[in-house]
């Protein structure tokens, strides 16, 4: 609607139908709710009225979060050159593209999945969803995706299948069965986990907003998920300080890991003295990414004053140029990869290697009688290791459950 802001409407739940009311005869119209949140969308005048409501605790602005790889400047010049149907985009690509290709199948040997995989241990069992573009539905690495396990919350586009191919690199990255490249093998870090789609950044770019991530978020709890992943985030700039009482997500990722869930969060691709939200959510799994020599990133953010408080990064895992199945867009950037074939890089990529290990961690805590809870995960991450402002506690390992359940 021109002329109009979406707003989140946080309000006291005992007085959910006053602020209704209130809302109503402001001619604000509500489009959605999740938690303790209204979606509204109204003239942007009406927000001082709105936030001076009986029952209403606060109004948050719509933010907009993305895919967490760092490749802004090059999609920017991608899509100027024409896009994926520009022979001149096509040949760019190729020149800018890096030599090296670390594939699934030996990147997940830094995390130690060949080891857990050599004890039966899979992912069998464990449910994951992934909040992201949305997932190819064709994927040779992927099953069929049944409906329950796929929904999207993006506006205008209430399907799963993934055009960015964002969301289908970090699915079979953590699931993706074994599948022969010219380059070798690709295989996801658990490929018998349970995946869920859900679909929270689209606009082909990988973009959306905290509404969109919020109700994916509540649709992963409704779905059941032991793990979520969140290859995506928005900024936080070195002189700023993000209020996690407040924002949304932040709030979200406290409420719904109290109630069960997992979160494996991308730390951010902006470099030393940046932050990234909800990385900066105190339960989250922040993660940073490691090169195939065991070297951090440069494109990792770290080294905020939040981060260091919070300690943050929480752990690395391999996440530079990551070879994996994917589609669309990206497919396009990266077509010397292959069809359906990309090598990127990002926190993104780092992540869904650690939520495939989470993923290991449960199975194998479950075949032992133990359940594990957020705060276990984060104190099998901690013992025995000290914490680097560039590598958290360090690249993770499928056999830190070992030592934690020993205890």
């Amino acid at each position: 609607m021109v002329g109009y802001v979406r707003l989140l409407v946080r309000f006291d739940p005992a007085r959910l139908e006053e602020v209704m009311r209130g809302l109503k005869a402001l001619n604000v119209r509500v489009v959605a709710r999740a938690l303790d949140y209204l979606v509204v969308v109204a003239p942007p005048d009406v927000k001082r009225e709105v936030e001076a409501l009986p029952g209403v605790v606060e109004v948050v602005e719509e933010a907009v979060y993305r895919v967490a790889i760092p490749v802004d400047r090059k999609l920017e010049a991608f899509m100027r050159m024409g896009g994926p149907l520009s022979p001149l985009a096509l040949l760019w690509s190729l020149r800018v593209k890096q030599p090296e290709r670390w594939s699934t199948a030996e990147a997940r040997k830094a995390v130690g999945a060949d080891v857990a995989e050599s004890e039966g241990v899979t992912g069998r069992g464990v449910k994951v969803a992934v909040l992201d573009t949305g997932v190819d539905m064709l994927s040779p690495q992927l099953p069929p995706v049944p409906p329950w396990q796929g929904r999207s919350t993006v506006e205008g586009e209430p399907y799963v299948q993934d055009v960015n191919g964002h969301g289908s690199h970090v699915a079979t990255t953590i699931g993706g069965k074994p599948l022969l490249t010219p380059w070798g093998y690709i295989k996801g870090v658990a490929p018998d986990v349970t995946l869920g789609h859900f679909k929270c950044l689209g606009y082909v770019v990988g973009t959306g907003s905290n509404t969109s991530v919020l109700r994916s978020m509540i649709d992963a709890l409704e779905w059941g998920a032991d793990v979520v992943n969140m290859s995506l985030g928005s900024d936080i700039k070195p002189e700023e300080r993000h209020d996690t009482s407040r924002c949304p997500l932040c709030r979200a990722v406290r409420a719904l890991s109290e109630a069960g869930m997992i979160f494996s969060v991308a730390a951010g691709n902006s470099g030393v003295g940046y932050a990234s939200c909800p990385g900066v959510a105190p339960e989250s799994i922040t993660v940073a990414a490691v090169n195939s020599s065991g070297e951090v990133a440069d494109f990792v953010s770290r080294r905020h004053p939040q981060y260091i408080e919070l300690e943050k990064p929480t752990v690395s895992a391999p996440g530079v140029n990551i070879l994996s199945s994917t589609v669309g867009l990206i497919d396009a950037m990266e077509w010397m990869d292959g069809f359906k074939l990309a090598s990127i890089s990002g926190t993104s990529m780092a992540t869904p290697m650690v939520t495939g290990v989470i993923a290991l961690w449960i199975q194998y805590a479950r075949s032992r009688g133990y359940r594990l809870t957020y705060r276990d995960v984060h104190e099998c991450i901690k013992m025995g290791r000290s914490w680097d402002p560039d590598y958290g506690y360090g690249v993770i390992r499928y056999e830190w459950v070992k030592d934690c359940l020993r205890r």
